[in-house]
């Protein structure tokens, strides 16, 4: 959905690849199987990163199959095979884009809104679809939280990061226990600040243009500040990282490690060089 999260194509060695690009068409297809193929307009680099935690957190073995893709229809492709990682990032992407099209109903004003639902009508049989497979309620519970910051017009760059942080936590450990819910939890908290600092400054100018919310309106911080507020997140992130166990998982070590250790802060780099941001983030075909 933010598109900050994605590896470093060059780096990867050529199985890890194809290992990566099998994991994004799988959850691709997995979206549609689980949630509904309109759903698969929301598919994001976002998400295949978190496909690729939850198969080490949940140690599944991913295995692949020759398939055809809508979008390639005359090439078979290597895709992951349906599993039980894949089928909770397409319920979670789903409970999420329809929560989010449901708060952008209240905030949007004029044709905005009308869009939003429009959108929401889809977002609903996603949700549906999805059933009961993700933290539905604490998903809406953070969402209400920030909703509030933004109509206070709160200033505090720190408690809307610290709520996304918080959202991503739940999203990232549901389901799980023990050691493996505890370094999801890390995972997932370090993840969602990180990106809620590069999403605020990368929309600064078009928040500005469009009297959006954003706390570096009312606050504004230093680029080198915060990127250095990134920086940290991410050595928290590579920290809680280096807990996992990847016994038997060298593909998803290579994939996950190249993307904390090259993608994210490439991308941070982007971000607080102040280079255009992608319109597309997240959603391009790989």
């Amino acid at each position: 959905m933010f598109g900050y999260i994605k590896p470093v194509k060059p780096e990867l060695k050529v199985r890890e690849l194809e290992f990566y690009r099998g994991i994004y068409c799988g959850l691709c297809r997995s979206m549609g199987i689980h949630t509904g193929c309109i759903s698969r307009l929301t598919l994001s680099y976002d998400f295949a990163f978190l496909a690729a935690v939850r198969m080490v957190l949940c140690d599944v073995t991913p295995s692949f199959s020759l398939k055809r893709c809508m979008v390639h229809p005359l090439h078979k492709k290597a895709m992951c095979d349906d599993n039980e990682a894949l089928a909770y990032c397409a319920s979670a992407a789903a409970v999420l884009t329809e929560c989010k099209i449901r708060d952008d109903i209240n905030d949007e004003k004029g044709f905005g809104k009308l869009a939003a639902k429009f959108a929401h009508i889809f977002a609903l049989r996603m949700r549906k679809k999805a059933g009961d497979n993700a933290p539905v309620a604490a998903v809406e519970d953070c969402l209400a939280r920030l909703t509030q910051l933004e109509k206070n017009k709160c200033d505090s760059l720190d408690e809307p990061a610290n709520i996304f942080g918080e959202l991503l936590s739940e999203i990232v450990s549901y389901g799980l226990e023990g050691a493996e819910q505890r370094i999801a939890r890390e995972i997932g908290r370090s993840v969602g600040r990180y990106i809620y600092v590069l999403d605020a400054a990368d929309d600064l100018e078009e928040d500005k243009e469009s009297d959006s919310y954003n706390p570096l309106r009312y606050s504004p911080i230093a680029a080198e500040n915060l990127s250095i507020a990134a920086r940290l997140e991410l050595s928290k992130l590579e920290g809680a990282v280096n807990l996992l166990d990847f016994s038997g998982k060298s593909d998803l070590e290579g994939i996950i490690k190249n993307i904390i250790y090259l993608g994210m802060p490439e991308e941070a780099d982007r971000v607080f060089a102040g280079k255009c941001k992608d319109k597309k983030k997240g959603k391009k075909s790989i």
